[in-house]
């Protein structure tokens, strides 16, 4: 499976309320880092899947836009259908993660400003 079909189905089972795709396809050590690092950061894979938990409940969906692969890394494009006032900016109501890969797990998982930063963070190495 190529990695953009990874995202897909990755997400399918996030908008079916299914976590257990998720957690199989995350490093224990993966992190999810924020637009601005914080102590919103995830630091290991259990905190990632209870952050995911708690996004979900609260009505997380939305659809990919667009799959990019970098290297080892690749760019997701997601449009959220709903977006509160205390979360990060949007492009375009448009949010952008970078996807950081150790072998076929994830490892790393950044958000970004916009589209450009995506990019150049996928192809710089951080």
């Amino acid at each position: 499976m190529d990695r953009e079909q990874q995202v897909r189905r990755l997400w399918d089972s996030l908008a079916r309320g299914d976590l257990s795709v998720m957690q199989a396809a995350l490093c224990p050590h993966a992190r999810w880092r924020a637009v601005q690092d914080g102590p919103w950061n995830c630091e290991d894979r259990a905190a990632i899947i209870e952050v995911m938990g708690r996004n979900l409940k609260q009505g997380l969906a939305g659809r990919i836009e667009e799959v990019i692969e970098v290297g080892e890394r690749t760019v997701v494009a997601f449009r959220p259908e709903s977006h509160g006032p205390d979360a990060w900016p949007l492009e375009d109501g448009i949010r952008h993660l970078v996807l950081t890969y150790e072998g076929e797990l994830i490892s790393e998982m950044k958000g970004c400003l916009n589209r450009a930063s995506a990019l150049e963070y996928a192809s710089s190495g951080g």
